[in-house]
């Protein structure tokens, strides 16, 4: 099975926060057997929130080097998938919701429904896309 890591999901993994996670969640990212995909959309919002101070990472008892996330997300066995044009009129192609207007969210949404890989996110809003196409595997904690 393959998978898209939300933000969130990235942040608890990368934070080792795994009692974030539901047992659903844990074990289908734990099973070796699944491929795990982000966004470079999710990587883009990991930095913007490093360097305004929102995403505190130690390594090693030291301040994380911001240059090491795309290492980090290589080690977990996460690939990056980079936004593509197919990706952006499958955006096009999906409704405004008047209380989910964010055009990260709504992109990483877009990416995971065109690719047709299930996104992973703690963000119950996304729900509401499955009638769009999207599968989704909400993290219950």
């Amino acid at each position: 099975m393959r998978y898209y890591l939300d933000t969130n999901i990235l942040i608890f993994l990368l934070q080792l926060r795994s009692d974030e996670l539901s047992t659903e969640v844990s074990r289908e990212i734990m099973d070796y057997s699944n491929l795990l995909f982000t966004s470079t959309v999710c990587v883009h919002e990991l930095i913007h929130l490093f360097q305004i101070g929102k995403l505190p990472l130690k390594r090693n008892g030291k301040d994380a080097d911001i240059n090491e996330f795309a290492q980090w997300l290589s080690d977990m066995g996460i690939t990056v998938n980079p936004v593509s044009i197919k990706h952006l009129q499958e955006l096009a192609s999906l409704p405004m919701f008047d209380d989910h207007r964010d055009p990260n969210d709504r992109l990483i949404v877009a990416q995971a429904i065109s690719d047709k890989i299930p996104l992973v996110s703690s963000d119950r809003k996304f729900e509401r896309y499955t009638k769009f196409g999207l599968k989704f595997l909400f993290n219950k904690r």
